[in-house]
């Protein structure tokens, strides 16, 4: 009897026993191995639950992978990223990289198909890429990060942690917030200056010093929260074509040159005599827009520093106790983990490469 009833208490156990295996292999069969994000397009994308493989195709967005720390799942990246002299400087793996675009800035997409990425990155502006038919005929995911106004950075990093993992997206949120931190910073100063107390700006960009940035663009925005005036408020849109008279008649109280190559488009115009009755030039306020691991002034994560240095340059007495050389080694240190010599902070200034 005793034995029978041991038996049958070993039979129970051992069916309950199997019954919590198959019970325990049925949950792992069924845990999710994607999950979807909504993109900037308003598109829900489907994603692996871990990416680990990332290939980005938006030079002005490498710069937040590395602060959020997922450089490393990088497996693919751009030719016009890899010649970014201080990102090649804070992320040296970067010059080795497969680049994925070929001639006329096209994907290649038997070189994306060899990497197997998890996800392409790529910036959206309100039109889709050229290669998108080709990747989704090859089902790989694309996530579209916004990339038109100032506020657009700090949705992008928020939506780049989000896609690369939880570490990151605790980054992100912590950089978002001081993001967000330097813009009330300074608002809180400009936000009453009225417009007859703010300098009409004039920020020219890459192709040549009489393309112009406008209204109603990222460069609009931040000129306006450091308490400017975008002088060009008849353009709208970046990289607008003018004529020297049109900028004459605008006549600026200050020119920042911006994209590239900055310093060489400031002494243009500074030796140019037909610049010289422009006030800016007149009054010496024609300046080079700092660059560093991406143009500050553009799409980029150290759009941080943007708004700072640009509410220094324009009402200087309102921000007597800001040290950009103090920001900028702080900024570098914490999300790049980086020391700034005074050398590299010159550098960062002038849009120049790094002294080596």
């Amino acid at each position: 009897m005793k034995n029978r009833l041991f038996s049958l208490v070993t039979l129970s156990a051992l069916c309950i026993s199997l019954l919590l295996a198959s019970c325990g292999r049925s949950s792992a069969s069924a845990a999710p191995k994607t999950r979807k994000i909504t993109d900037a397009a308003g598109r829900v994308v489907e994603i692996p639950l871990l990416v680990n493989r990332v290939v980005d195709l938006w030079p002005a967005h490498h710069g937040m992978v590395l602060l959020l720390g997922g450089a490393d799942k990088l497996v693919g990246t751009v030719a016009m990223a890899q010649k970014q002299p201080w990102l090649q400087k804070l992320y040296p793996r970067i010059k080795g990289l497969p680049a994925v675009t070929g001639a006329g800035n096209d994907l290649n997409i038997e070189t994306l198909l060899s990497l197997h990425p998890d996800v392409i990155l790529m910036s959206y502006a309100g039109g889709m890429p050229s290669w998108m038919d080709k990747v989704a005929a090859v089902h790989i995911p694309v996530v579209l990060m916004p990339a038109v106004t100032f506020d657009d950075i700090k949705t992008t990093i928020l939506m780049t942690g989000e896609v690369l993992g939880p570490k990151q997206a605790a980054a992100a949120r912590d950089f978002a917030k001081y993001y967000q931190d330097n813009i009330d910073r300074v608002r809180a100063v400009t936000a009453a200056i009225p417009m007859e107390g703010r300098p009409k700006v004039l920020h020219s960009m890459q192709s040549g010093v009489l393309a112009i940035d406008g209204v109603e663009s990222l460069i609009d925005n931040w000129i306006n929260i450091a308490g400017g005036a975008n002088a060009a408020f008849n353009v709208k849109g970046l990289g607008k074509i003018v004529t020297l008279e049109q900028v004459i008649k605008w006549n600026p109280d200050v020119i920042i040159c911006g994209t590239a190559p900055n310093l060489a488009n400031k002494r243009k115009i500074m030796s140019d005599p037909q610049w010289s009755g422009i006030k800016a030039v007149k009054n010496g306020k024609v300046y080079a827009n700092p660059s560093g691991v991406y143009l500050w002034d553009r799409h980029s994560a150290e759009g941080a520093l943007q708004i700072l240095w640009a509410a220094k340059l324009l009402h200087p007495e309102k921000f007597r106790e800001l040290d950009m050389k103090k920001e900028t080694a702080a900024f570098y240190r914490r999300f790049f983990h980086y020391n700034l010599t005074d050398g590299d902070f010159d550098s960062i200034m002038n849009a120049e490469a790094p002294r080596h």
